[in-house]
């Protein structure tokens, strides 16, 4: 049943990490498109974090259909981990 169990961490860190790389381009598209003037006041070297309600209200089909697929993404994540009785800790140990 462990090695069970491990498997379901592995999936749940793959899970994770595939939806941060959603995120980070759906951040990309949009500096690229929507956002483009808007972060043309930033400077190399600055720093900024994005939420994923700032991108709620996005005209950009693609950008849209990409946050709805992280948000699947998250519903799953979550059901899996509770189903499993998985905790927070569990996942980022078993990452390092």
């Amino acid at each position: 049943m462990e090695a069970y169990r491990n498997r379901v961490i592995e999936s749940l860190q793959l899970l994770g990490d595939i939806r941060n790389q959603l995120f980070t381009q759906i951040v990309n598209i949009a500096s690229d498109g929507e956002l483009k003037d808007i972060l043309s006041v930033f400077e190399e070297g600055d720093y900024y974090d994005f939420e994923m309600d700032q991108f709620e209200n996005s005209s950009d089909v693609n950008i849209v259909k990409l946050m709805q697929l992280c948000k699947e993404i998250e519903v799953a994540f979550d059901s899996i981990q509770n189903v499993n009785a998985v905790g927070d800790e569990e996942i980022f140990l078993s990452a390092s």
